[in-house]
């Protein structure tokens, strides 16, 4: 009954592998290996991520320049179409 219930693709459970040792030694040293990749990649990821904050925190402050410098020549600009058409409302004797 019980099999009927797990199906057919079931997995059996493996049997301790008492008699090759130098498989577990062999998978320890790959899973080593593989966590030293892995780790490398993840390094080298971060060390990617970090170069783009920087650019992005870089063009931000960049952004935020020009913002202000726009700002100010905008403000200039209306200033002197303000006193420009003031000037021409004041009547020529």
């Amino acid at each position: 009954m019980a099999d009927e219930i797990m199906g057919e693709d079931a997995v059996q459970p493996r049997e301790n592998s008492e008699n090759e040792p130098d498989a577990e030694i062999e998978e320890e040293t790959i899973n080593e290996q593989e966590f030293d990749a892995i780790n490398a990649q993840l390094d080298q990821l971060n060390s990617a991520l970090d170069s783009l904050e920087k650019k992005n925190d870089d063009i931000h402050a960049e952004l935020v320049e020009l913002l202000k410098s726009n700002r100010e020549a905008r403000e200039q600009f209306q200033e002197s179409q303000k006193e420009k058409s003031q000037e021409s409302e004041k009547p020529n004797p």
